[in-house]
């Protein structure tokens, strides 16, 4: 078999292109008159074209000849109908407005467009204040900054990749988007970089600056420059644009918190144009799955459930729906490789491209050809980030065949599974839908190709997994990677063989996925 190369990996639909924007409007550009305390037609400036349209990475505003990022329109206010002030980086307050009443309802949509796009920049204003307090209370405390430290795969590699690279640290002006520790500051500042602004909102930053002061002699001639403060929020701090942008935005399955975006607002807003971005690539995997032991485990959760005789109630109504609930909840652990039943989908998300509102809804169709008979019981997913830097590619990869990570893989349950036969094509899609806690609900459509057999499910939270890796003695441990359980790694029997269900019959299905790799792949 051969690797998948970029042009034959599938897009999803969430990661092309923006929707389109609403077309040009004729507007007066505006100034505030302190003197009579109203906005006032801008003298010697005739009326103007103004749109939305997208750019690489995002859309920018158009006012007449000039073309403004949309990260540098600070705020949108909409004052009246046919009316509203923005404040523009370089220009200050301006408004703008309708310049003829027919054209009210095309700058209605202007204006709702912009309001809409603008808050893809004000990313924590969108999300429920307990969500954005606890995440940032989680990563303010050290015990979680070290368990990511001592995460020697991520650690080392995120290293290798930032020194391997000399070409494009050394002199360079630096942004470490979600500093944590400031590891990746303090690595940049060891390349050679000249000035590093590390980004860090929660109290986190307090130990980025304490480390930074004890360690001047280990860190070159850089200077690192502390910033308390959510990205999104950064004024002045920042001078200029940045030469490369440094960041570990990743959760499980790539998106969970949805760190990513923040991400790509940097590269927006303060990344110069043809600026480094490490990592630039993500891939996203999925395949399928059997795994009895665990699917047996699962459907043993809601045994409290089943009593008859609870302080004389019997609890049998409550089973089904305790059930669901764990069905519907992610499983994190380590996956034995053996029980991935065929050749897995990669989806590429080039993070120098792709647009934040381009990840409030991702599709990822799938078609798997299975290797043996087996029941299916759910989609596996994992990923890998890709550092390409002027001098060396670095490649992190979470899949199941390498050393663990504390991403470790992940696997979304089908509550009923389906029984396939070798050779056999399992189609259907993955969608992924933002939400306001600052991930993603999941849904799966999955269909044995050629019959009417189908299992659905919905209502998956990426935000509330189950880490199974610590509560179950059964789950996989890879080779060279500790176990909470004791054991050095526990060999946990590859799925064996199960004859389909004699309910349909085996559908006719031709090689599509000769072309996917079982292995890592070699950048």
């Amino acid at each position: 078999m051969t690797a998948t190369t970029d042009a034959q990996r599938p897009a999803p639909s969430g990661s092309g292109s923006s929707s389109p924007p609403p077309g040009p409007v004729t507007v007066e550009l505006c100034t505030f008159s302190p003197g009579t305390l109203k906005w006032e037609p801008k003298t010697g400036e005739a009326p103007m074209l103004v749109k939305l349209e997208n750019a690489t990475g995002g859309r920018a505003l158009l006012l007449g000849e000039k073309k403004v990022p949309l990260a540098d329109v600070r705020s949108v206010t909409s004052l009246a109908p046919g009316f509203l002030t923005m404040e523009v980086k370089g220009m200050g307050y301006v408004g703008l407005r309708s310049k003829a009443a027919a054209e009210n309802e095309d700058f209605e949509s202007f204006a709702s467009a912009i309001l809409k796009s603008k808050s893809d920049y004000e990313r924590f204003e969108q999300y429920e204040t307990n969500s954005v307090q606890s995440y940032f209370q989680y990563y303010g405390k050290l015990t979680n900054q070290q368990n990511m430290l001592q995460d020697t795969v991520r650690t080392s590699l995120y290293r290798q990749a930032i020194v391997a690279n000399p070409s494009d640290f050394r002199g360079a002006k630096v942004m470490d988007i979600g500093a944590g520790s400031g590891i990746l500051s303090f690595f940049s500042a060891q390349a050679g970089a000249a000035t590093v602004y590390a980004v860090e909102a929660s109290s986190a930053a307090l130990t980025v600056q304490r480390l930074a002061d004890t360690n001047r002699a280990n860190l070159g001639n850089a200077e690192i420059r502390v910033v308390n403060k959510p990205l999104e929020n950064i004024g002045d701090e920042v001078e200029g644009k940045v030469d490369i942008l440094v960041s570990e935005p990743i959760g499980t399955f790539l998106f969970n918190e949805r760190m990513i975006e923040s991400y790509l607002c940097a590269r927006d807003r303060f990344l110069k144009p043809g600026g480094k971005m490490f990592p630039n690539i993500g891939d996203l995997m999925i395949a399928p799955f059997s795994d009895s032991v665990l699917y047996s485990e699962i459907q043993q959760k809601n045994a409290f459930w089943k009593n008859s005789s609870f302080f004389g109630l019997d609890l049998h109504a409550a089973a089904e729906t305790s059930l669901h609930e764990h069905f519907v909840q992610p499983v994190v652990d380590y996956i034995n490789p053996d029980c991935i039943m065929a050749d897995y989908l990669p989806t590429r998300f080039d993070f120098s491209t792709c647009s934040v509102e381009s990840l409030k809804n991702i599709e990822i169709p799938f078609q798997f050809e299975i290797r043996q008979p087996c029941l299916i019981h759910g989609i596996a997913g994992w990923f890998d980030a890709i550092f390409e830097g002027s001098d060396a590619a670095i490649t992190l990869s979470t899949a199941p065949w390498c050393p663990g990570t504390h991403w470790y893989q992940i696997r979304f349950m089908l509550e009923k599974p389906l029984a396939v036969n070798a050779g056999q094509i399992l189609e259907g899609k993955l969608l992924m839908e933002a939400n306001t806690v600052q991930s993603y609900y999941i849904s799966i459509e999955s269909r044995i190709q050629g019959t009417n057999i189908t299992s659905n499910v919905k209502g998956i939270d990426l935000k509330d997994p189950d880490y199974r890796f610590f509560s179950s003695p059964a789950s996989y441990c890879p080779p060279g990677t500790p176990s909470p359980f004791g054991q050095a790694a526990t060999e946990q029997a590859p799925p064996q063989p199960q004859q389909p269900q004699a309910t349909w019959e085996p559908a006719k299905v031709s090689n599509r996925n000769a072309n996917r790799s079982r292995s890592p792949r070699k950048k």
